[in-house]
């Protein structure tokens, strides 16, 4: 049996890299769709003001997770130098979840939730925080070239969170007691990562250094900015509708706003895999084979966008009726603003993580600053004046702002590089 528990986890050499295509897939699907299946459970079984409580909590939640995480994933990821250790990782993510439990409770002080409300956003932050350690031991392993190996624990330990919660939340309708059971089935199986992970550590002659960690921290702490500053950024909309609408208004947004993370999740599917190629690219100066790559993404995004934008609009808001259950025939606007936003943020994170590749995450720094001085001046009159399709529009027209500015900073930091080479050839 332990065998054959080993067998399925480590699979065999064969044919690596389209089983990570193939397992980081199917994780991301099931990770992305962690809200939104609950939220259908909740709003099925406990109704819509509960489920309202719960996309609020995760909107919480996920701000809280950027802090866990500290922007490092990408950077870990695609450390092909092997410059720092995984010790050095697993130090930085100790300091950073530390840090995130504190800013939890904080957060929730600041926003005086009291009673259920406290208990489920604590909850879901209990949740996030499992997972950003499970995030540290997935970096290694992709970094050890074993993606496939994390996309199937990844894959086991969301198949059986949602079973279990669904089954507690139908047979003890508690959303309380079904958070619990999920929190404690997840952390047998990070558990279980963190040992498989450990098998795969990478080790180099800088394992006894006492700098490491604080140079990691100061490389990524614009990533932890950046990430942070996004996630409250495209969160915005249902901060305000927190304040000035209803819970059932609440879960009426996350209900329509689905799809874009649809939009997303397809997309990242497809470059996340090439992240670690496009690295070793770089780090080969083969920039023509970088950009194209870039660019052929780019397109890809572009097709996703728009299948889904004409699914969505002809059959998507009739099958989310079916789903939870709701009437969405006067969100129709909305729905449409939404799934061009959901475009928008793929592109944008796909030209961050070529940023991060190239070590100059830093330029996204000011951009994230921008954006959100912008998201904090702009968001509450314009919800409180003009409900959900305020908070639609306000939700492309920060994600638009973020994407342009990324965009052009990519474009001329590369230009300007091959200028250099170029004048570099000729002297």
């Amino acid at each position: 049996m332990r065998e054959q528990i080993q067998k399925f986890i480590f699979g065999n050499d064969d044919c690596i890299e389209k089983k990570a295509v193939f397992w980081n897939m199917l994780f991301s699907v099931l990770s992305a769709l962690q809200s939104a299946i609950m939220i259908m459970l909740v709003t099925r079984v406990d109704g819509t003001e509960n489920a309202g409580i719960l996309s609020i909590a995760y909107a919480s939640a996920y701000l809280m997770y950027t802090v866990g995480t500290y922007g490092v994933r990408n950077f870990h990821a695609t450390d092909s130098r092997n410059m720092y250790t995984y010790k050095d990782y697993k130090k930085v993510r100790l300091l950073s979840c530390g840090v995130m439990m504190i800013c939890s409770v904080a957060y929730c002080l600041s926003k005086a939730y009291e009673g259920y409300k406290l208990s489920i956003v604590m909850l879901v932050c209990l949740l996030k925080l499992e997972e950003a350690f499970e995030d540290l031991y997935h970096g290694e392993l992709q970094r050890a070239g074993r993606l496939d190996v994390a996309g199937r624990l990844g894959t086991i330990r969301l198949g059986i969170s949602y079973i279990v919660f669904g089954a507690v939340l139908i047979i003890r309708r508690d959303l309380i007691e079904a958070l619990v059971c999920v929190i404690i089935v997840g952390l047998a199986i990070v558990l279980l990562t963190r040992s498989v992970a450990n098998s795969f550590r990478i080790t180099n002659i800088n394992e006894k250094s006492k700098f490491n960690f604080m140079k990691l921290l100061m490389a990524c702490f614009p990533l932890f900015v950046m990430s942070f500053l996004s996630i409250y950024i495209s969160n915005s909309p249902k901060y305000a509708i927190d304040l000035y609408l209803s819970e059932k208004e609440q879960a009426y947004y996350a209900i329509i706003s689905m799809p874009v993370f649809t939009i997303n999740l397809l997309s990242s599917i497809i470059y996340r895999p090439k992240l670690l190629y496009m690295a070793e690219l770089w780090n080969l100066n083969d920039k023509d084979t970088f950009r194209k790559i870039i660019w052929s993404q780019i397109g890809n995004i572009f097709l996703i966008s728009i299948v889904a934008m004409g699914g969505g609009l002809t059959i998507g808001m009739r099958v989310l009726e079916l789903i939870y259950g709701v009437s969405l025939n006067s969100l129709k606007k909305e729905f449409a603003v939404l799934l061009i936003g959901g475009g928008v943020v793929a592109i944008y994170n796909l030209l961050s993580a070529c940023l991060t590749i190239i070590r100059k995450q830093v330029f996204m720094l000011i951009i994230s600053i921008l954006v959100m001085v912008l998201a904090t001046v702009i968001s509450n009159p314009i919800v409180q004046y003009a409900g959900l399709t305020g908070a639609s529009y306000l939700y492309l027209i920060l994600m638009m702002g973020e994407m342009i500015s990324i965009f052009l900073i990519l474009v001329v930091y590369l230009y300007r590089k091959n200028q250099c080479n170029a004048v570099n050839d000729l002297q």
